[in-house]
């Protein structure tokens, strides 16, 4: 048999909440099959298996919470005979002895059957009508409903022989008379209607997208993957500006911090105690990336549309990989320079603040930047993250130029050497060949540990990064 236990799905994780059980007892289990989903300090994530076998019992039932390394599961082994679950245990008072109660107790209740008998004898009027159901067939009839159950048109039982009639349990559906069965929604049929690529199909189907929805910029309106991915992010943009909308409250309430809140509270607190800040600011011109972007666009050489923040985030690594002590952390008194670049992008959810990492970057094209950067903030919209997801960033970008915001600077992310602040897109006065014109600049400001890194180094990054988002072709190698 193999235990279960409750894993360490982020660093700062002691304990985790089952939101709900993805596989059930008897399901066969292999390695990296999804076990559950769970709450944990940063977001719900995936608890993955590291074993095969057959789940033979669950131990934390859903809504429960645990420690890390609790027991919270039971598997057993390939091969292994399966034994008789046995029922979850829920916390309550101790069973007591049943004792002898009197005869009226044990009667059952007569509202049912009255219930029962009215909807049974009910007349049906001349016209073939179905008579309106009682009170209390309807109620009975909605609690089916809720609980997923079938409705159709009552039927009546034959009666059994007379001498198979003796005193039983009855176990009555109660539904209405007359509620036609409901027909099968016609998605498939509303589908097949709008205009749109296989490509924009599939992608539509995996982020759960209704094409009557997207407005097609394709021929004839019919709608592209581009169509899908801009309708995403437009719904991640408007997601973000309803986030940082102040909330509902009257003045003098008091709010309990989530456990996603209350993990941000500590860190960022720790981060700005413990880790000696500065902040280095330059400004770029985007021009060239402006006109790089648009002649994506038009031509549509990649199935992903490319956005400023995939840019950024290319720009990023190949700076990173010419100055790596800005992809180092601060460990045990020493400094660790990593040999991988992986890219964290802080993105808001409903709760907080979440840093799903776009891994090996300096492996990735500015395409396949694009697509890991596309499916982890769609992710981020409907939770399921696992926990290699949200864990082993090296280095952290924070973009807030959707917003219009024009200058900011970011927290450090412990223990990582910095962090890139990326400001909005905007045409401002500047000066070239002695004229004054109107250029299309954005600020970059990092936020440095002191400890790790210095000034020279830090502005030789911004340097870099200024040389290949004004040169971006480069960025297409």
């Amino acid at each position: 048999m193999i235990d279960i236990t409750m894993p360490k799905l982020s660093d700062t994780m002691e304990e985790g909440k089952i939101l709900r059980w993805l596989k059930h007892p008897g399901d066969k289990v292999t390695h990296g099959d999804a076990l559950a989903e769970v709450e944990t300090d940063k977001a719900d994530m995936i608890m993955e298996a590291f074993d095969d076998g057959v789940l033979q019992e669950i131990i934390l039932p859903e809504g429960e919470s645990a420690p890390v390394g609790a027991l919270i599961a039971r598997m057993a082994a390939p091969g292994e005979e399966l034994k008789p679950a046995a029922p979850a245990a829920v916390p309550g008072p101790k069973a007591e002895t049943p004792k002898a109660r009197p005869a009226e107790e044990l009667r059952p209740a007569a509202p049912k059957k009255r219930a029962v008998k009215e909807a049974a004898e009910a007349e049906v009027p001349p016209n073939g009508a179905a008579p309106p159901a009682p009170p209390a067939v309807e109620a009975a009839a909605a609690l089916a409903a809720g609980a997923g159950a079938e409705t159709h048109a009552a039927e009546p039982s034959p009666a059994p022989p007379a001498q198979a009639q003796r005193p039983r349990a009855e176990v009555v559906e109660m539904r209405p008379a007359a509620a036609p069965r409901p027909a099968a929604p016609p998605h498939e049929a509303e589908a097949a209607k709008v205009k749109a690529s296989p490509l924009a199909r599939r992608a539509a189907e995996e982020a759960g997208i209704d094409l009557e929805q997207v407005h097609g910029t394709g021929p004839e309106g019919r709608i592209t993957k581009r169509d899908i991915d801009n309708f995403l992010r437009e719904q991640q943009l408007f997601r973000q500006r309803r986030l940082v909308t102040p909330r509902e409250g009257s003045p003098g309430t008091w709010e309990e911090l989530s456990k996603m809140r209350r993990t941000i509270a500590q860190r960022m607190a720790a981060s700005k105690r413990e880790i000696p800040h500065f902040y280095v600011t330059m400004e770029i011109d985007m021009e060239e990336a402006v006109r790089l972007k648009k002649s994506l666009e038009a031509t549509e050489l990649f199935d992903e549309s490319i956005t400023f923040n995939d840019i950024v985030i290319k720009a990023c690594t190949l700076a990173l990989g010419r100055y790596p002590r800005m992809n180092a952390s601060f460990e045990n008194d020493g400094i660790r320079i990593h040999p991988s670049i992986n890219i964290g992008m802080a993105v808001a959810v409903e709760d907080g603040l979440i840093v799903p990492v776009i891994r090996d970057c300096q492996h990735l094209t500015l395409p396949e930047i694009a697509r890991a950067a596309h499916r982890l903030v769609a992710k981020a919209a409907s939770g399921g993250f696992t926990a290699e997801e949200l864990s082993g960033a090296t280095f952290s970008i924070s973009n807030m130029g959707m917003l219009g915001v024009e200058h900011f600077s970011a927290v450090i992310v412990p223990p990582q050497a910095a962090i890139l602040a990326v400001s909005a897109i905007r045409e401002r006065p500047v000066v070239r060949n002695g004229q004054l014109a109107v250029g299309t600049t954005m600020m970059l400001t990092v936020s440095c540990d002191h400890r790790i890194v210095d000034g020279v180094v830090a502005g030789r990054f911004l340097q870099e990064m200024k040389r290949f988002l004004e040169n971006p072709a480069s960025l297409l190698v």
